[in-house]
């Protein structure tokens, strides 16, 4: 208020103000003109009031107003930005730093941050003090997909007093720079496995199978394109799109020369340091009825009947064989349809028997006709001499033999004897063991006839080396004919049975796996299940699985069901300590060996002790397998280990030669560049050696 000393109209004031913030009613009282601010300047309103008398001539006072603020919550916190960029490797570690958000507070509140919402795995925490985002420290993180927007609050403690703390939110946006640590997975792998097949005899181009192989990572780390692992010098037998997967015959297929064929189809990523993901299949080739039944005996079948043969006997077994499969190798058997009919034939047994007379008949012929099921055939003629009574053909001792043989009988062993008498005056008889068209009997030779002039019998022997995995079973058919001016033959049947012997040695299904383990899971996690097989039966073909110990000991971090081949941990792995592991793992059968140089010792698949060779040595026979006559090459190969490129040195078995330097069928152990991998060459299909010295390896890598 003011005071003016003259009296009346002289003495009565009106108050005026300039300012734009207050107001001042005309007898003095000051109004805010809108919102007031405590954030101003000093926290300081100041303005001037005018005092105006009403005199004739208008005298005026002024005085100088200060209205200071006191503070109250109105304010939210001010983030520097509204939107944080920042990116993070995909395998970036515990604890690493992302970003750091600020805000201020205009009342001059206390502020606190939280990260509300994109951090459902959370990954991230935040430092609710000083606004620092880091990876979490435990578990480890896994980060996925291209980026996470995540929404940080900060929220005022209200400290300026208000009704309530006052927040604002900025966004934070983390793109994910991915790293190729993801090699392409078939996820149908199984399926293709249980499913794939094609039909024989179908032109080179023929659609298989189209496999798919997916990648994790992004861009060209999770670009997949596909491909064979093939062996060297081998003609490829299918062929794949590299892009679509698709996969095609390269040529025509016989089911009777090859039933099934072992394909490793690859996935490979597109990254600067590529990994590759493999699928191992079997391709079964269907059966098309392109073989006609054959006779497995001869050509001409010739029989000797007695005139007084009774009608109904069974004198003879036409025996087919087709090499199709299922209704198409189901053989029926019908004869020529000629009359009289002196005889009939089984049409499912084959058995040939007496339907009429035959004592008014020198001599009968008929053709015996063997269908399968897809309608195709073949014949064989039936020559059958009726004689008198008197006249009588040799008589066996036996009507058939039986002979149980080991599958590693040596040659020239003698296996049975048999023998045949003539009742004629004269006793002599020959012999002749009959040509076969298949394996049992006797296509190609593994037994040989030698007569024993000293009492008439003849003996059957080994001519080549038998395989019990091979053929089980054979069936031979001798002939023994008398010495007549019209010589009559009788037939004798050896029936022989190859028993196994431990000769075989158990092979993993794949000479090399690749594995892998989450770091951090806990000591005893199943890592792999490695599979070998022994193609011998019984005792003979159990087979025990055991870790090789080598230098880098990494077996000492692993253990094996020595009965399942699984294969667990020992203990907890960290990445970026030790990224991967390399296993060597043997398998050993249950018996002695029968084979040469084993001493009594079980089969087993084992390294042997291979040193160091140098570049230098392109070809050279390492002493330590001199006695084995290996000549061994150098391969090249940079797949397994990260740069620096390494070399890989060890030894392959010629089954498993491969021209793809993605492949490595069997390692020793990994050498500095200088050195070199060095490969089986020229063994022959059966050498002892070749079957010895081969392993299987196992690569662990460590998921983050």
């Amino acid at each position: 208020s003011a005071s003016d000393c003259d009296s009346e109209e002289n003495a009565e004031l009106t108050y005026y103000t300039l300012s734009p913030d207050f107001t001042i009613s005309p007898h003095g009282t000051i109004f805010p003109a809108g919102p007031l601010d405590f954030e101003r300047p000093n926290h300081l309103y100041e303005f001037v009031v005018m005092a105006v008398d009403r005199g004739q001539a208008p005298r005026t006072g002024t005085a100088t107003v200060r209205i200071r603020m006191a503070n109250i919550n109105d304010e939210v916190p001010e983030f520097s930005q509204h939107v944080y960029r920042t990116f993070v490797s995909e395998d970036a570690g515990p604890n690493t730093l992302v970003a750091t958000v600020l805000a201020k507070d205009p009342d001059g509140d206390g502020i606190t941050y939280k990260i509300t919402t994109g951090n459902q795995e959370g990954n991230f925490v935040i430092d609710s003090q000083k606004g620092l985002i880091r990876l979490r420290s435990s578990p480890p993180p896994r980060l996925q997909g291209v980026e996470y927007i995540l929404n940080v609050t900060a929220t005022d403690d209200n400290a300026s007093g208000g009704p309530q703390s006052l927040s604002s939110t900025a966004q934070v946006i983390v793109g994910v720079d991915d790293v190729n640590n993801n090699k392409p997975v078939f996820e149908k792998c199984q399926q293709y496995r249980d499913r794939t097949s094609v039909l024989e005899n179908q032109p080179a181009g023929t659609f298989v199978l189209q496999v798919q192989a997916v990648d994790a990572d992004e861009g060209s780390n999770g670009r997949v394109s596909y491909g064979f692992m093939h062996k060297d010098s081998t003609v490829p037998a299918f062929s794949i799109h590299p892009e679509t997967g698709v996969i095609v015959t390269a040529r025509k297929f016989d089911r009777e020369r090859q039933r099934e064929y072992a394909v490793t189809v690859t996935a490979t990523d597109q990254a600067t340091d590529p990994l590759i993901g493999i699928c191992q299949l079997n391709i079964l080739i269907l059966d098309h009825n392109d073989n006609i039944p054959i006779v497995k005996n001869l050509r001409i079948v010739r029989y000797f009947l007695r005139e007084d043969t009774m009608i109904g006997t069974s004198f003879l077994r036409v025996a087919a064989h087709d090499d199709d499969f299922g209704s198409n190798a189901a053989v029926t058997y019908s004869m020529s349809n000629e009359q009289p009919e002196y005889l009939r034939v089984n049409p499912l047994t084959g058995w040939v028997f007496v339907n009429q007379p035959i004592s008014q008949r020198t001599y009968i012929t008929r053709e015996i006709v063997a269908t399968d099921g897809g309608n195709r055939n073949s014949s064989v003629e039936l020559a059958v001499t009726i004689t008198n009574v008197k006249n009588q053909p040799p008589q066996w001792e036996r009507e058939s033999y039986d002979v149980v043989i080991a599958e590693n009988t040596v040659r020239d062993t003698a296996i049975v004897t048999i023998k045949a008498t003539s009742p004629l005056g004269d006793p002599r008889v020959t012999y002749n063991l009959e040509e076969g068209l298949v394996p049992e009997t006797n296509m190609p030779v593994r037994f040989y006839l030698t007569p024993n002039r000293e009492d008439g019998s003849a003996s059957i022997l080994v001519a080549e080396p038998l395989d019990y995995e091979t053929t089980r079973h054979f069936m031979l058919r001798v002939r023994a004919q008398n010495v007549a001016a019209v010589p009559l033959a009788a037939f004798t049947i050896v029936h022989i049975n190859v028993t196994d012997v431990n000769d075989n040695v158990p092979f993993f299904t794949s000479s090399i796996y690749e594995a892998s383990v989450t770091e951090g899971a806990e000591s005893g996690t199943l890592v792999f299940q490695v599979s070998a097989n022994d193609l011998d039966l019984g005792m003979n073909g159990k087979i025990t699985y055991s870790l090789l110990a080598d230098r880098s000991g990494d077996h000492e971090f692993f253990r094996i069901d020595p009965e399942l081949g699984s294969i667990y941990s020992q203990a907890v792995f960290d990445r970026e300590t030790k990224g991967s592991y390399l296993l060597e793992v043997q398998s050993v059968d249950g018996w002695e060996s029968a084979r040469p140089g084993k001493h009594g010792q079980p089969n087993s698949v084992a390294p042997p002790t291979v040193e160091q060779h140098s570049e230098e040595h392109d070809s050279k026979e390492l002493s330590c397998l001199a006695d084995a006559g290996l000549t061994l090459k150098p391969v090249h190969c940079h797949f397994y280990e990260p740069p620096p490129l390494l070399h890989l040195f060890g030894y392959i078995t010629p089954d498993a030669l491969s021209t793809d330097e993605n492949e490595i069928n069997v390692i020793q152990g990994c050498l500095p560049s200088s050195a070199v991998k060095q490969a089986y060459r020229g063994l022959p299909p059966h050498s002892q050696t070749r079957q010895k010295r081969v392993k299987s390896i196992i690569k662990i890598a460590i998921r983050a």
